[in-house]
């Protein structure tokens, strides 16, 4: 028998010590710096106000930055908060650089400025816990804390949910000398002062038609023949090419609606010669939401301010983005939502850009008719060279020629780098734009043939270059994305619910094993030790796996009263046992196999019902039954294994001998 105890206290002692290590975490790897993750802000009061008013913080400003840029600190940007507080941000790549930007920026504010002192910065959501101590350079020891995952509710941040939006865009265009429309201007100038021929010569003649009139009498015609109102739009691209973008959901609706346009046009137009451009399609098919979320998960574990979101589909084509204790929910938006094509496009020969070196590539030049053109006209008449679907997923951020610049190098793939330095070989002196969802980043012109890398520049802040680096990466989107919901949740009422639901269970538990011990007495004390492990045993179990939101938390304070219920059954047939005059072995043994059968079946049914919210409920739903379903689970364990060691055991002792400590108060005569 003693052999047995002790093989049930090393067990116990086990179990409690795993659960302690795996819930509270006390002993983890050392932390390693991660590439840009990097404290590179810091703040400076000053004695007295810098100025009475915004202009004058801002000119303020802008003088101190002058002088730290004399100073030689690469700035991101310098603002005051408050009239006696300054905020400096530097571009730094290391935490060594950063600490050393910030020493640069104190000197030199301490020079210029009296009673100038350093002010420690807020710490960050989700900043990581500083060690005790470490072990070696591999572990370090933390104070123990809970590591279970907390959801939106419970910290505030973000929900948003996205749906796949299917794109059809169908072009059609007409030669140079017979414009469908024209701007406004060009209407209003005389016939007579038009230009008459294009560069080819040929004579133009003008339509009845401006820009705008003509999108809405395409959009309100096809409109009126049942294409739906929710993503149409008709655009026109210069004078001669108009292109109608709607959300057909498959390739026969897409061909239905070629031929309205098409016929509607022709119908409009009969002089014209009217071609039809190439149609590009993208389709929400089955398996297309499963694409998109493994792509936002690849974006959201690449920042690393982003802290346990969660992704989870919905349907077919939605997904649903939880991202709690989020501090810039418009950035994160943006990256999640950019559909992050990149193209590399050949321009025309004919256009160059006055706007380039400013980065300013919305306005192009026409040399055959020296005239303005935009960049969407541009955009469609280039030819598509290569795509971001060629490029390697090891793009990094460097910087570029000059300080303070930020520029995104890149790599094809092998079987994609020799096409590539042949296309490059072919076109010198050609302009190629590098563009990203449509926009044009940069248009080098190709000086010489180029071996399969490349940078792309654009003038980027250091988060801008991050941002597109961990897009590239990611990879490209299969289908655009709109923003159905956006939800933000506040952090202080996060927070009053993490105080408060936390409050609720430690009384809800502290009164519970007052209750035990008093009414079952020596019982009650082993049940309190054993619904003190289950909650150890519960965390442990939830916390790689699951994120706590409030109603998990309600979940998680139902399992205890559960987990006591299952202590209350075996010990009334317990003191049923021992009342019939049965010795305090056998009557342990007894009540507990009696006991069993009525806990299984409350049991199962709860297991029943927590499996059907699951597979039914919505998000916060699954929460509730997922901490349910373990809590269950592990109440099983603790009450009927760990609690029927402990009684076992204590049972056997001396203090087995006094039945009155067991809840037997009868005499027993022999």
């Amino acid at each position: 028998m003693q052999s047995r105890n002790k093989m049930w206290i090393g067990l116990i002692l086990l179990i409690v010590v795993c659960a302690f290590l795996v819930a509270l975490a006390p002993i983890r790897p050392v932390p390693k710096a991660e590439g840009f993750d990097v404290q590179d802000v810091s703040r400076y009061s000053f004695g007295e106000p810098m100025a009475d008013d915004e202009p004058g913080l801002t000119a303020k400003a802008d003088e101190i930055r002058g002088s730290l840029a004399k100073a030689g600190v690469e700035l991101d940007y310098v603002k005051f908060i408050d009239p006696k507080l300054l905020e400096v941000k530097s571009v730094s790549l290391t935490q060594e650089t950063a600490d050393e930007h910030a020493a640069q920026v104190f000197k030199t504010l301490a020079e210029q400025y009296e009673g100038v002192e350093a002010v420690e910065m807020p710490q960050k959501a989700g900043a990581k816990q500083e060690p005790l101590f470490t072990i070696g350079e591999v572990f370090a020891v933390y104070a123990p804390r809970p590591q279970i995952r907390l959801g939106l509710d419970l910290q505030g941040g973000a929900h948003v949910l996205l749906r796949c939006v299917p794109e059809t865009k169908i072009p059609f265009l007409t030669p140079a000398h017979q414009p469908m429309a024209i701007s406004e201007d060009m209407m209003k100038t005389p016939a007579d002062e038009r230009p008459q021929t294009t560069a080819e010569g040929d004579n133009i003649k003008y339509p009845n038609y401006t820009h705008e009139q003509l999108q809405k009498l395409v959009y309100d015609y096809m409109l009126s023949k049942g294409v739906s109102k929710t993503g149409l739009e008709v655009v026109m691209v210069g004078d001669n090419r108009v292109v109608v973008r709607t959300e057909a959901r498959d390739e026969r609706e897409s061909k239905a609606q070629l031929q309205l346009a098409q016929a509607f046009l022709e119908r409009t137009f009969p002089d014209l010669e009217l071609s039809v451009g190439e149609m590009e399609t993208v389709y929400v098919a089955p398996g297309t939401a499963d694409k998109v979320k493994n792509i936002i998960d690849r974006r959201l574990y690449a920042m690393s301010d982003i802290r346990e979101p969660v992704v989870q589909k919905q349907g077919d084509d939605k997904i649903i983005v939880e991202l709690p204790g989020v501090k810039d929910p418009e950035r994160v938006l943006d990256i999640l939502k950019s559909t992050a094509m990149l193209e590399f496009r050949l321009i025309p020969a004919r256009y160059t850009c006055p706007g380039a070196e400013e980065d300013d590539y919305s306005e192009w030049n026409d040399t055959t008719t020296n005239q303005s053109v935009p960049w969407e006209q541009v955009l469609a008449e280039s030819e598509l060279a290569f795509s971001g679907r060629d490029l390697q997923s090891n793009s990094t951020v460097q910087t570029g020629s000059t300080p303070g610049q930020w520029v995104v190098a890149f790599e094809l793939k092998k079987d994609k780098k020799r096409a590539f330095l042949d296309f490059t070989r072919q076109n010198i002196d050609r302009l190629m734009a590098i563009v990203l969802d449509e926009k044009c980043q940069m248009a080098p012109h190709i000086r010489d043939a180029i071996p399969g890398r490349g940078i792309i520049e654009g003038n980027f802040t250091t988060q801008e270059a991050r941002d597109l680096k961990l897009l590239l990466n990611a990879g490209a989107l299969p289908v655009p994305l709109e923003i159905d919901t956006n939800r933000t949740v506040s952090p202080t009422l996060g927070t009053d619910s993490i105080v408060r639901s936390f409050r609720a269970a430690l009384i809800g538990f502290c009164l519970v094993l007052v209750f035990m011990i008093v009414y079952y007495r020596v019982p009650g004390i082993l049940a309190a030790f054993a619904l003190s492990l289950y909650v150890l045993l519960l965390l442990a179990v939830l916390t790689p796996y699951a994120t706590m939101t409030l109603p998990g938390v309600a979940a998680f304070i139902l399992s205890i009263g559960m987990a006591v219920d299952a202590n209350i059954i075996i010990f009334e047939r317990l003191k049923e046992e021992l009342w019939s005059g049965k010795v305090i072995r056998t009557a342990i043994e007894t009540g507990f196999d009696r006991a069993w059968t009525a806990i299984l079946d409350a049991n199962v049914t709860t297991l029943i019902i927590a499996a059907v919210l699951y597979f039914l409920g919505t998000s916060l739903i699954k929460s509730f039954a997922v901490t349910l379903f373990v809590g269950v689970c592990c109440s099983l364990f603790t009450a009927v294994t760990v609690t029927r060691w402990l009684v076992t055991m204590v049972g056997g002792s001396r203090l087995g001998e006094n039945r009155a400590l067991f809840g037997d108060n009868t005499e027993h005569t022999t």
